[in-house]
């Protein structure tokens, strides 16, 4: 849950400004920020929802 709430917050802060979460590579747009904390807020939101459905 708290994993889930940081990429959240990752998209976020990168769509705002990209170079607060990308500041580690050479160049940071707004379309990597999605890739990189895009593609995590999705597989942490279906592992979590898919957790909840199971019931664990």
């Amino acid at each position: 849950m708290i994993s889930l709430a940081l990429a959240a917050l990752g998209v976020l802060l990168g769509l705002w400004r990209p170079v607060i979460v990308l500041w580690w590579l050479d160049y940071q747009n707004r379309r990597r920020v999605l890739q990189y904390y895009g593609t995590a807020l999705l597989l942490l939101g279906a592992l979590w929802l898919l957790l909840r459905w199971l019931g664990a």
